[in-house]
């Protein structure tokens, strides 16, 4: 479960690039990370015509000026990249064309990568890895029968509409392009989740039928829910995997008291541009209006001013966008991980793994940017700030205990759960797996009277993979995130050599 997306503040005017009308341009696109002069920076696809350079974002197109932009970093889309990246590869033979596979894995590509690993296989059939992503693709190629949903559909409360994909069933309050959207990002998680175990020779059950997902348009509708359901604990949270229903129901972040102040005051924004622009055009050329924005002081503006405002929020308003699909997709991810934990088999009974771990490894599947699912263990562009922020971590014991996780959400202890994951996973890949194995296959002439409780057992296994000295390991945790830095961050320094 995850609060965190839902009700982010949203910083607007943390960018003031000067953003334009939207535009369909026909040009040669790249991948790039763009710094604006104004502060701050986006990670896009964009083309370039003449002066112009333009945002190719999810549901359009936003044109910039040249100058507004104090730098620009290509090779920061991996759909674009991949291309290059296997080119490249094929001559250098097969280890570096499964490492080029791999990436596109790890960088969300869960789709294009497939002709690939088939072809890889060809070429080597006992290799282990492919040969099992293949074995796990075949099985994943039959789209599921739909559950009995009708039950839980009267729980919901309210009508919604359905959408389906191989393996996923959403009932939403949406329009279908947005319901396409979700549906899309699901079934890439899906399909990553299972190539991701896979390869590392985790033998995981494929859904046999479509998993559930609830999507309400509106916060009070979810609250109902969960009151109804006596899980008011949940309240805090915008979405969560719900066991006994094996569903994942949330809503849409446009819902949060966040989201829709700041798209209250983009309208009034607008509205008010739009009565100045109204009474510039009738009056003489090179004539100034006094202009009052909700956001800035009044001041007398020519026609380039005010149109220099109007680009500014239509970059803002585009910006939101962006941080409603973070939030939304994000979520939608993080809890198919926890509904996909339950029903692979890779969780072998409730209390298996500690929450830090379920929730953080969740964690590593949520990252969004662009609009589109980045992938699997990435840098968190949410989490990384949160962890950030704490000013008395949890000492790493207490930690994988799980002493500090109860129901609802805590900003600072999901942080450090991802921290920690992601932490084990990028440096320390062989014990994490060894650490899940422990944690899936414990001593089976073991019980809870002899290896003692949960937190004492976690722990256990915690020393067996990792090592015996905690304080060792927390150090070199607390090092390494010290380096941790998103692409944005990494590439308006390149020279510090942090970690993207």
């Amino acid at each position: 479960m995850d609060n965190r997306r839902g009700h982010r503040p949203i910083r607007l005017g943390l960018v003031a690039g000067t953003i334009i009308n939207l535009a369909l341009l026909n040009g040669p696109a790249a991948a790039d990370l763009i710094y604006f002069r104004g502060g701050g920076g986006v990670q896009l696809p964009t083309e370039t015509a003449g002066d112009r350079v333009v945002l190719i974002l999810p549901n359009g197109r936003l044109e910039l000026h040249r100058d507004d932009i104090a730098r620009r970093v290509p090779g920061f889309w991996p759909p674009d990249e991949w291309e290059s990246r296997r080119r490249a590869a094929r001559d250098a033979g097969f280890a570096a064309r499964f490492a080029a596979a791999w990436w596109a894995i790890e960088n969300g590509l869960t789709t294009e990568v497939v002709p690939e690993l088939r072809d890889l296989h060809a070429i080597d059939p006992s290799h282990g890895p492919t040969e099992r992503m293949i074995a796990i693709l075949d099985r994943l190629g039959a789209p599921c029968p739909d559950p009995d949903a009708s039950r839980f559909r009267e729980a919901l409360g309210v009508e919604m509409k359905e959408a389906r994909g191989p393996h996923v069933l959403l009932l939403h309050q949406h329009d279908h392009a947005e319901a396409v959207e979700r549906i899309e990002v699901l079934e890439r998680v899906i399909t990553g989740f299972h190539l991701l175990f896979a390869a590392q020779g985790v033998e995981l059950r494929v859904p046999s039928q479509r998993l559930v997902s609830a999507w309400f348009a509106d916060r009070a509708d979810y609250l109902a829910f969960l009151h109804r359901q006596k899980a008011d604990a949940f309240a805090t949270t915008a979405g969560y995997y719900h066991p006994t229903w094996a569903a994942v129901v949330a809503y849409d972040a446009r819902s949060s008291e966040a989201q829709r102040s700041a798209r209250e005051a983009l309208g009034r924004r607008r509205e008010a541009l739009r009565r100045a622009t109204i009474e510039l055009d009738a009056m003489p050329p090179g004539s100034r209006i006094r202009l009052k924005l909700a956001d800035e002081p009044a001041r007398l503006v020519d026609r380039s001013g005010l149109d220099r405002r109007g680009r500014e929020t239509a970059w803002q308003s585009a910006r939101l966008d962006l941080e409603w699909r973070s939030n939304d997709l994000g979520l939608a991810s993080h809890e198919m991980i926890h509904h996909l934990a339950h029903t692979s088999g890779l969780v072998p009974r409730h209390d298996a793994f500690p929450v830090w771990l379920h929730e953080g490894f969740a964690a590593q599947f949520e990252v969004v940017r662009g609009g589109r699912w980045a992938g699997i263990s990435r840098v968190d562009d949410h989490r990384l700030p949160d962890w950030r922020r704490i000013d008395r971590p949890t000492g790493l014991e207490r930690l994988v205990r799980d002493l500090d996780f109860g129901r609802g959400y805590g900003r600072d202890i999901y942080a450090e759960a991802w921290a920690l994951v992601y932490y084990l996973r990028v440096e320390r890949a062989s014990g994490f797996a060894t650490f899940v194995d422990l944690l899936r296959n414990p001593d089976p002439t073991a019980d809870e009277a002899t290896s003692g409780p949960r937190g004492q057992r976690y722990l256990d296994a915690f020393r067996r993979a990792f090592g015996p000295d905690l304080p060792a390991i927390g150090h070199d945790w607390h090092r390494f995130m010290a380096g941790v830095r998103s692409p944005i961050e990494q590439q308006a320094h390149p020279d510090r050599g942090a970690r993207p």
